[in-house]
């Protein structure tokens, strides 16, 4: 019985039923019966349970009202006084988001927190890693090792995250460059630090800090690049300018950032909404960025733009477009999916329901699915793009 039951439980039940006929095997029959039922349902729920994320937030003690402050402190509309009020406290607002957000980023889209242009072949991990090497291809520094030996180029990661990207730098150039990487979020400095050790992750420094005030002197870096964390500067300019005063003279600054592109109407109130709800959903600012704000801010700020194209713009690099991560299975991993969003956000509410996880948690996720569903109608209606790669370059001297 023990074997045709874990062949086939209904087998097993009707051999049962056949075999044991009087009324003492009769009731031996029904305590085997209910533990196979019972090892059934436990293996089922098991199953079921393996589904719901293992957030712990352990570094956000009290969640519940970590997310409910900030949804009211943060979710305004853009000409108001708590608008004003929520730019002027820019670093606490990023690193609470982060706080709230980094465990589903890690869990739903891997340790890369920014999009990729990406081919129909490739699988999502693959076009983030191409990314992320057409970054480092571009900043202007040698690859091969005769040239690597001669110095130690210095490189900066702006809003280096979990280290996902700098992970991945350091390895294109064999850990033959040093990369550092500032963050506002102290939760993010300490994953990355843990994830570059396990990844056996060599010459590197990471730093907790602000990108408005980066603790370098002068000229001090030999290349910068930005994965789509300038977004959350409430003063492009400002943060350029100091990207800029880092950087040395000749060397190259590569970006990529969120811009509102030309089917934008600041008069269609629509358009407003969607972009709003881009900005509280994400923590970020990019009402009012357009392409040409955003070229004449890096302009102001000192640096000669080399190029600037939107990779996710047909023919420039990308099969599929950014907003097709939240229409289906073929743009990005399922958890990026509608469906996979609303799978989350089920799993998340039985998981609060059945204390498995920290209240708010739900609250989280509901959160990232507005951003998911903002970014893809704005997406399709095209909007923005989270893809203008901007290559620029800090002259050698004001002539140039």
């Amino acid at each position: 019985a023990e074997y045709m039951g874990g062949k086939n439980i209904i087998k097993s039940l009707i051999f049962l039923s056949s075999y044991y006929n009087t009324s003492f095997n009769l009731k031996f029959f029904k305590i085997i019966m209910y533990k196979k039922l019972f090892t059934f349902a436990f293996g089922w729920i098991k199953w079921f349970l393996s589904f719901i994320p293992a957030f712990k937030y352990e570094h956000v003690p009290k969640l519940d009202s970590t997310i409910k402050n900030f949804n009211s402190n943060f979710m305004k509309s853009f000409d108001t006084n708590e608008d004003k009020a929520r730019r002027s406290a820019y670093q606490k607002t990023t690193e609470v988001f982060y706080n709230l957000i980094t465990d589903f980023y890690e869990w739903g889209w891997g340790k890369s927190f920014h999009f990729a242009p990406r081919y129909n072949d490739e699988t999502f991990r693959e076009s983030i890693v191409r990314y992320e090497h057409l970054f480092a291809s571009s900043l202007g520094i040698p690859t091969d090792k005769e040239s690597l030996a001669k110095k130690e180029y210095q490189v900066l990661d702006v809003g280096c995250g979990v280290g996902g990207p700098l992970r991945a730098i350091a390895r294109f150039f064999k850990f033959r460059v040093h990369v550092t990487g500032i963050n506002i979020t102290k939760e993010h400095i300490n994953r990355a630090e843990k994830y570059n050790k396990q990844a056996g992750v060599r010459n590197y420094t990471l730093v907790h800090g602000d990108f408005n005030q980066i603790p370098r002197a002068d000229g001090f870096f030999d290349a910068v690049y930005d994965f789509e964390a300038t977004l959350h500067s409430t003063d492009r300019q400002k943060t350029f300018k100091e990207i800029h005063r880092v950087l040395k003279p000749g060397g190259r600054f590569v970006t990529a950032q969120y811009c509102l592109l030309d089917n934008y109407d600041p008069n269609n109130k629509y358009h407003l909404e969607l972009i709003r709800k881009i900005d509280n959903a994400n923590g970020c600012y990019c009402f009012g960025q357009t392409v040409k704000l955003t070229t004449s801010n890096l302009e102001k700020a000192g640096f000669k733009v080399i190029s600037h194209e939107d990779v996710f713009a047909e023919g420039n690099g990308s099969d599929i477009r950014f907003h097709e991560c939240f229409e289906g299975a073929k743009g990005a991993q399922f958890t990026g999916t509608s469906i996979g969003l609303r799978c989350t956000y089920a799993f998340t509410y039985i998981g609060e329901s059945l204390r498995l996880l920290p209240r708010g948690t739900c609250e989280v996720q509901g959160l990232l699915m507005d951003a998911a569903e903002s970014f893809k109608e704005a997406g399709k209606l095209g909007l923005i793009s989270p893809g203008l790669l901007y290559i620029c370059e800090k002259p050698l001297s004001k002539k140039d």
